[in-house]
């Protein structure tokens, strides 16, 4: 005779918890201009050039003044909430960088607060916060 092997609805639950892989999305943030019905790779490449061309246009407007030649990268990391709220969570500068751009922080967290709408990650259809890190490689020449 067989015999039925039963689940419980816990271990499904678990299961299939096991099975979802957390650290990715299914869709990326988007903004406006960004196609959800792309695959996600350039889901990806659409968000990641939009942000860093909103950030570069604002930096590029800035006069900085420098003492001495910089070649170095910023790391700045980004919390999008599910409802598509963008916050600036942590500034990643060596001591070079903060000693010769002290302003830069207040200006990437006031600018932060004026990014275009985005739309939030989803995960299996449902809206979930993602974090990302954009890379501002800073090359000044003292002159």
């Amino acid at each position: 005779m067989f015999q039925k092997e039963t689940v419980s609805e816990e271990e499904l639950v678990n299961q299939k918890m096991a099975e979802l892989n957390m650290n990715e999305v299914d869709v990326y943030p988007m903004f406006e201009d960004c196609d959800e019905n792309q695959p996600k790779q350039i889901q990806k490449q659409c968000f990641e050039g939009e942000i860093a061309a909103f950030y570069a246009g604002i930096l590029s407007q800035q006069q900085f003044v420098v003492e001495d030649d910089i070649n170095d990268t910023v790391y700045v990391y980004f919390l999008i909430d599910k409802t598509g709220i963008i916050s600036l969570q942590k500034i990643e500068k060596s001591a070079l960088i903060a000693q010769a751009l002290p302003q830069l922080d207040s200006l990437l967290q006031k600018k932060t607060d004026s990014i275009p709408t985005i739309f939030p990650a989803q995960k299996q259809g449902i809206k979930v916060a993602s974090k990302f890190v954009l890379p501002i490689i800073v090359n000044s020449e003292y002159k």
